[in-house]
């Protein structure tokens, strides 16, 4: 196992650990992780570990049943995506997903994001706006938005 696929695991169980005893519903940890680092590496313009955290991403999804379908589909969508603009597109499909998904089990500390150039949406953590479908080119370009 490769040292990025056992720091997804690490990471993805340290959050489930902090949450477990959360009585506020939010993103599932397994889902989230993954999809954060697939979001971190376009904004910074790579696809390294993209495949890997998106087949993560369906593979928890697929815990979630008919909920998490359409994640699945779109996770396994950025996993063959061989370059960064395929996987930018991509994204664009797994981030609505998400954040369908999001809408019925909310957040947490994560924020909405929107892009007006690229008319998308994506969910990060707090703190500055790191735009994965234009990384260096625009990455300030977007603003948060509540979830509606």
């Amino acid at each position: 196992m490769g040292r990025y696929m056992m720091r997804l695991l690490a990471l993805t169980a340290a959050a489930s650990a902090l949450l477990a005893g959360s009585a506020s519903a939010e993103l599932s940890p397994a889902v989230a992780a993954p999809y954060l680092h697939i979001q971190a590496a376009l904004a910074g313009d790579s696809i390294e570990g993209v495949a890997e955290a998106a087949e993560a991403v369906a593979a928890a999804a697929a815990e979630l049943g008919d909920t998490g379908a359409a994640i699945v589909t779109a996770a396994r969508a950025v996993a063959l995506a061989d370059d960064l603009t395929k996987a930018r597109a991509a994204f664009g499909l797994l981030s609505d997903a998400v954040i369908g998904y999001a809408r019925e089990v909310g957040l947490g500390e994560l924020r909405l994001a929107f892009c007006p150039m690229a008319r998308k949406s994506w969910i990060q953590e707090d703190g500055f706006i790191s735009n994965p479908y234009h990384g260096s080119e625009m990455l300030d370009c977007g603003s948060f938005r509540g979830l509606r």
